[in-house]
């Protein structure tokens, strides 16, 4: 008997496009000889169906379920494709562990901390895990603000992704209108020591669960660094497997699969990386990776042989107990 698979997706965050884009990926993939897949939309209040002719259908959040013609549709694992707030701080996957429905990211606490990028450094520094300096600024707090951190530095959002609201910044004078770019997009910011070197980044999942590293891609970007326009309107050029020492590569891979068990993750990420000389610092841990065609993950599951459709029953399968 096929599955039923939500695939849930949309929200507020201003990542709400690549949302989307993410999940059509995954619902146009995912094997419908096994599966029957319905898209669930967030908007505001409104949970919304998406299937064949199915529209406006709003999901009962009650029991996470719907009916069709007096047909109740329970679903048997949800596929979270939604980069943000509410899955990438842990919301979502609190509410279906209160309804005792499996999916296929990792739990409240991994996301929670992952998506808090300081907290993050400061959990993993004691483990020998290297990071750039930061400094954290508060919007409660004076206007105004200044860092001890040396120029040029990285502003960003502490709790967003795709480079929202980041800048890198070469001047003091420069400062303050980076931060308040920043700032309206969350309301602690980091100002992030910049480290001159090779950004490379290394998916990780778990397949008939043995933890995988996947191979690294390398980001050779032609902004000043890996902003919006570079990941998503194909202003950078990405190598997979990463052109670096064999070594090297497999050290970060070590590294990746090291993180991944000791937050306990589960599903799919992705961690980033800047290699100067022989060392390399984390950057930040994706717990919801984008999964387009063209995305890292899917590019480094292609060149391991993993075509987007298994990628995708792996992460749904790997999350479903199994009798």
């Amino acid at each position: 008997m096929k599955k039923n698979i939500a695939v849930i997706t949309g929200g507020e965050a201003s990542e709400k496009g690549i949302s989307l884009k993410s999940a059509d990926v995954v619902c146009k993939h995912l094997n419908k000889d096994k599966y029957n897949v319905f898209k669930i939309v967030i908007e505001g209040s409104d949970w919304l169906v998406e299937h064949g002719n199915l529209t406006r259908i709003c999901i009962d959040k009650n029991d996470f379920t719907f009916s069709i013609e007096g047909h109740k549709i329970v679903f048997d694992a949800v596929f979270i494709a939604i980069h943000g707030t509410p899955a990438e701080d842990g919301k979502l996957q609190g509410y279906f562990d209160m309804l005792k429905i499996p999916y296929n990211a990792c739990g409240v606490l991994q996301a929670a901390l992952t998506f808090d990028k300081l907290r993050c450094k400061e959990y993993l520094a004691p483990l020998g895990i290297r990071t750039a300096k930061a400094e954290l600024l508060k919007k409660s707090e004076v206007r105004n603000q200044k860092s001890e951190i040396a120029m040029p530095a990285f502003v960003k959002p502490n709790k967003n992704g795709s480079s929202y609201g980041a800048s890198k910044v070469s001047k003091q004078e420069d400062l303050q209108a980076a931060i308040e770019e920043a700032f309206k997009y969350d309301d602690e910011i980091l100002v992030e020591e910049f480290i001159q070197g090779t950004e490379v980044t290394c998916g990780v999942i778990t397949i008939d669960g043995k933890v995988t590293t996947l191979p690294l891609t390398e980001i050779r970007t032609k902004s000043e660094f890996f902003d919006y326009k570079a990941k998503y309107e194909g202003n950078s050029q990405e190598v997979t497997p990463a052109e670096i020492d064999a070594a090297l590569a497999k050290k970060i891979q070590e590294t990746s699969a090291f993180i991944y068990k000791k937050l306990d993750f589960k599903g799919m990420c992705r961690i980033d990386y800047i290699i100067k000389g022989n060392d390399y610092y984390m950057l930040e841990v994706n717990s919801i990776p984008g999964l387009s065609e063209e995305s890292i993950v899917p590019q480094q599951a292609r060149a391991m042989g993993i075509s987007l459709e298994r990628l995708f029953e792996i992460s749904i399968e790997e999350s479903i107990p199994q009798a």
